[in-house]
């Protein structure tokens, strides 16, 4: 005897690789991607924008606020503590050192012009000659800065009658910081910058900032691209689902029409063809039909109706609702008892009321008990149904022919074929075992919530 195979009907169905087009992206799933990429391009162009201004704003009031502190270091250090506030330098040992501490100032911090102003607008110290001992307006923001307050610092162009000489450079940046003098009095320290050393320390701290800003992200974007590719094989897995059953339904709708003919070609046509032929033999031969014949035509039209009446059932299903599904699956047994083939049916705990595990254990059910009655020969067909909170599972045994389920798909089981993936798409398994001259076997799974 061949050993018997089992199968998880992956083999009988043809295999789950029937469509290699699956593989590839639905367009609804590209058309998601895409949008979402668009999306997270726009998104950091929308952040980046502003961070760059941002960037560049801030790395702009720190240069200025570098060259502010580096005039202040100078003002407190270099000049203030040797500047009378009362009288203008004109000692040129005097001016000598203090071009000598200024020195270093303008040879690495490319410093342009430096002045220092007591209170009443005189320059008391330049590293231009001509400009010390000159008097000027005293501006508005003069006030403050000799009360102590904060520096000032700004990218200007010099028009002021005390800056002619600066004229001619364009825009430079002009800082203002108080200081106090050796004899204890305020002064104002006035430092010029060319506008490109200042700049320049801008352009590197925004080169700073920005690499780790774009990086930042960009690492967010991969983040987000994560939520973007499940939400896209989601699409695709419910356009493949989508895909799946309506193939499943019109294998499932072509199957139903050819059982349907078979049905009525070899059993109720046959039947009524043969009796029509035997009435038109006694009408023909004017000879009345016997009272044997009355007997023989009834169990004929009875089993004929019998017949209609199992199509009728497989056309429309008994209502699961009102039955339940132990009741369903007894009357399913109705065929098999009119053949003279024993079924017998065992119920072990309350079966599920889920619609869909209902629906798909009734069709399994009726899909072999069918197949063991057309195509297995089978004497004796054993149903029995085991339900616990968990799942519930379903068994169809016959003792018939068999086949072998590593061969081809035999005529008759393609709707368990079909059926496998229904069961499969609810969560469950089916496993069909079989070999030739050893009955067959259907087991099918489902967890409790199926569906």
């Amino acid at each position: 005897m061949r050993r018997k195979a089992a199968t998880h009907a992956d083999g009988i169905d043809g295999g789950p690789n029937r469509d290699t087009n699956r593989s590839r992206l639905h367009p609804e799933a590209r058309k998601a991607l895409r949008r979402y990429a668009l999306t997270g391009v726009a998104t950091l162009l929308i952040v980046l924008v502003p961070v760059i201004f941002g960037a560049r704003a801030f790395a702009k009031d720190q240069a200025l606020r570098h060259a502010m502190e580096s005039t202040q270091h100078m003002a407190d250090f270099e000049v203030a503590p040797f500047i009378d506030s009362a009288l203008p330098i004109e000692d040129p040992v005097r001016l000598d050192r203090l071009d000598r501490r200024l020195t270093p100032s303008f040879r690495h911090v490319s410093l342009y012009r430096f002045k220092v102003w007591n209170s009443a607008g005189i320059i008391l110290y330049s590293d231009r000659r001509e400009l010390i001992g000159r008097q000027f307006p005293r501006p508005d923001w003069a006030g403050p800065l000799l009360a102590g307050g904060a520096g000032r610092a700004e990218f200007e162009a010099q028009t002021d009658a005390e800056s002619v000489l600066e004229a001619s450079q364009g825009e430079l940046v002009e800082v203002y910081v108080g200081a106090t003098a050796s004899d204890g009095e305020r002064i104002i320290v006035e430092a010029y910058y060319p506008a490109e050393i200042v700049r320049d320390d801008q352009r590197s701290m925004v080169l700073g900032i920005l690499p780790g800003v774009f990086a930042s992200l960009l690492l967010l974007q991969a983040l987000l691209l994560i939520p973007g590719l499940r939400m896209a094989k989601r699409l695709q897995r419910n356009a493949d689902t989508q895909q799946r059953l309506l193939e499943q339904a019109i294998s499932a709708s072509d199957l139903e029409r050819q059982r349907l003919a078979r049905h009525l070609h070899d059993e109720v046509i046959q039947g009524l063809a043969g009796l029509a032929y035997t009435l038109e033999s006694y009408e023909l031969g004017g000879t009345d039909p016997s009272p044997s014949f009355f007997a023989r035509a009834n169990a004929v039209l009875q089993e004929n109706i019998g017949a209609l009446r199992g199509i009728a059932t497989d056309l429309y299903p008994p209502d699961l609702a009102e039955l339940g599904l132990s009741g369903a699956l007894a009357r399913l047994g109705d065929p098999a008892r009119s053949r003279g083939v024993d079924f017998d049916l065992q119920v072990r705990g309350a079966p599920t009321a889920e619609p869909t595990t209902q629906v798909l254990l009734y069709r399994v059910a009726r899909e072999a008990i069918a197949n063991a009655l057309k195509h297995a020969d089978a004497g004796r067909i054993s149903v029995a149904l085991a339900a616990d909170p968990v799942a519930t599972k379903l068994t169809v045994a016959d003792d018939g022919r068999g086949f072998d389920v590593a061969d081809a798909v035999p005529e008759g089981h393609l709707g368990l074929a079909i059926l496998h993936d229904t069961v499969a798409e609810a969560g469950g398994s089916l496993l069909i075992t079989s070999a030739a001259d050893s009955g067959t076997k259907v087991e099918a799974v489902l967890p409790a919530a199926a569906g």
